[in-house]
């Protein structure tokens, strides 16, 4: 068996779970990792301007592809601490990144060392896993933890932590020997899906709320077939836009505070019956949670058990990878389609359709200085069909959700519930790294632009 150092080890470990972009900045206490990604030369590194910004770039790269996890490495002390925001970030948007930091030697850690610091406590709060790993041989098997944790159940980041003289040690790896562990992922059963398509058939004027679980999961087309198959509107969330083009007979609009269309809320409100999947109920989309609830009957499908009942309890909660839940739903629906055993939902699927022709908001207006409204008209017009937004919080991302339209997944990439100022720039670099040819538009106000502009020197 090949002896090398433990961070050598690691870069044929990042290598083989699919690894092939990171961001980040070196420094001392992570150098060693940086001599080994050198040596190697098969990881393409962007040199961040700030680690915050580099996580957030590892975001944006995650988001824009499926199957892609964002890498940001920094050194120890204050580097790990500006990770924090990017993995609450990712954490609260369910998306896998790997942060790696630097660590000081093992001896020193609670001796008052220089930038020695528990990140790894600092950081559980917001990490599916935060770890120092204190013994060599254990920086592979912590990565395939990490990658393993990252993929399974509802995907979030992780933290990896490394001491300097962990990484510099030599071990015995056989990479040839390493294979990724198979991610976990929950899935819908026949009988769930059959008592789920019942309780669908009692209603008169049911929805799909779409959220961005279906994105993750890559199952837009499977989402795109159930509706079509039984006829029901869909409502996709903030972070499940695109997973339906807006442009859909069945595409509904969105509905709830700010980042929401006229024609959605009031197709909510009249809705009766209410089928969440992929979705977490969250204040943007629901409002007020009484509101949105009256006179409704609902069904939550999640791939995470506490998230079912967190907001508020449903009459029916699957436990289930959207994508999984979607196939075996398509698959019964299709076959009760075929039966003549599913109701028709075509009166209910016109109403909504003439709400989003007669309830859209004005745009054309032609005072000087230039209105909002009329620049999103105008963006409609410039940009192509398939053009990607990138956008955090702040008015010009409550109207580009207003206004703008998107037709695919992964079209429009939003920081939806942390929503930190100074994500937009560095997540739309992540975009341009995962995707070289992509027309992106990021959708930035002054201080979210001010917050890290130093990322305008990495593009």
């Amino acid at each position: 068996m090949a002896r090398m150092r433990a961070v050598d080890a690691a870069v044929l470990v990042l290598e083989k779970e699919g690894i092939t972009n990171a961001f980040g900045v070196p420094g001392a206490a992570i150098n060693p990792l940086y001599s080994a990604l050198k040596a190697r030369g098969t990881i393409r590194h962007v040199l961040a301007r700030h680690v915050e910004g580099a996580s957030h770039m590892a975001e944006g790269y995650t988001r824009a592809k499926a199957g892609n996890i964002g890498l940001c490495i920094g050194t120890s002390g204050p580097a790990g601490t500006d990770m924090i925001t990017g993995l609450y970030s990712a954490s609260a948007d369910s998306i896998p990144i790997l942060c790696i930091t630097g660590q000081a030697p093992r001896a020193r850690l609670n001796k008052e060392d220089f930038q020695a610091v528990d990140i790894a406590s600092i950081a559980s709060p917001v990490a599916k896993w935060a770890v120092t790993v204190m013994e060599p041989y254990l920086v592979p098997m912590a990565l395939q933890k990490a990658f393993h944790l990252m993929r399974s159940s509802r995907p979030g980041p992780v933290l990896v932590d490394l001491p300097i003289d962990v990484q510099l040690a030599e071990i015995e790896f056989d990479i040839d020997a390493y294979e990724p562990l198979a991610p976990f992922k929950p899935a819908m059963t026949r009988a769930q899906a059959e008592k789920a398509l019942a309780m669908l058939n009692e209603a008169e004027r049911p929805l799909i709320v779409a959220g961005g679980g279906i994105i993750n999961a890559d199952a837009s087309d499977l989402l795109i077939e159930f509706a079509e198959v039984t006829g029901v509107p869909v409502i996709p969330t903030l972070m499940g836009w695109g997973s339906i083009p807006d442009d859909h007979r069945l595409m509904a609009g969105m509905c709830g505070l700010q980042t929401s269309h006229r024609y959605g809320n009031a197709t909510m409100l009249a809705a009766d019956f209410v089928f969440g999947i992929g979705n977490r109920w969250a204040n943007r989309h629901t409002g007020s949670v009484d509101v949105y609830t009256k006179g409704k009957k609902f069904i939550h499908v999640d791939i995470e058990p506490t998230q079912i009942g967190r907001v508020f309890a449903p009459d029916l909660g699957v436990v289930s990878d959207a994508g999984a839940a979607l196939k075996i739903l398509l698959d019964v629906a299709t076959e009760w389609r075929t039966a003549g055993k599913l109701r028709d939902w075509s009166g209910w699927a016109k109403e909504c359709q003439q709400r989003k022709k007669t309830m859209k908001r004005k745009t054309h207006f032609e005072q000087v200085p230039l209105k909002p409204q009329r620049v999103y008209e105008e963006m409609n017009k410039a940009f192509a069909r398939d053009t990607t937004y990138v956008t955090t919080i702040g008015l010009s991302q409550i109207a580009g959700a207003q206004f703008l339209h998107v037709y695919k997944p992964r079209n429009w990439i939003n920081c939806g519930q942390a929503g930190p100022l100074g994500w937009t720039l560095p997540a739309a670099l992540g975009v341009r790294a995962a995707d070289p040819d992509r027309d992106i538009v990021a959708l930035s106000g002054d201080y979210d632009f001010q917050f890290m502009i130093e990322e305008m020197a990495v593009g």
